[in-house]
């Protein structure tokens, strides 16, 4: 009777570890599967600067249901951070073979900035020209047990309003 009970102790814990182990590898596998898409458009150009809006689209192609914190993101040019958005405290849920998206991130750039940093993608706007600039989203994917940093960057072609 007692060889039957270590037996199954065995069994269970056995289990329990097998389990655990394929939950963790399935769950690595996930945060390399999230997609991000991002889109930018001018939302003004004035004299005091450029507010820059960002639409972000994430994709979950798993059959695992995940949250993620609210994005950060950083708008770059020529290799140089130009603006960049609030931190905000929030979590998002992305459900299983699903998405989520976030609209209109608003980064302000103030024109000392842009003539510093960005004078290149200025005068482009100016002039009524398309400027790329790249958009970095910065997130951390919370599985419950564990967070995992997430980043990914995005080359977009800003086009000056007609």
């Amino acid at each position: 009777m007692a060889n039957w009970k270590k037996i199954i102790t065995g069994t269970a814990i056995g289990a329990g570890i097998a389990g655990i182990i394929t939950y963790i590898t399935r769950m690595k596998r996930t945060s390399v599967q999230l997609e991000t898409v991002a889109k930018a458009s001018i939302h003004s150009l004035k004299t005091d600067g450029l507010t820059v809006r960002i639409d972000l689209q994430l994709k979950n192609p798993t059959n695992s249901t995940f949250k993620i914190k609210f994005p950060f993101v950083k708008v770059l040019y020529a290799d140089k951070v130009i603006g960049s958005s609030q931190v905000i405290n929030k979590d998002i849920t992305i459900p299983a073979y699903g998405e989520a998206v976030i609209e209109s991130i608003m980064i302000k750039m103030p024109l000392l900035n842009l003539l510093s940093l960005g004078a290149g993608l200025y005068n482009l706007l100016v002039n009524k020209k398309e400027a790329n600039i790249l958009i970095s989203t910065i997130t951390t994917i919370d599985l419950g047990w564990k967070q995992l940093p997430y980043e990914t960057t995005s080359n977009i072609t800003l086009k000056p309003a007609s």
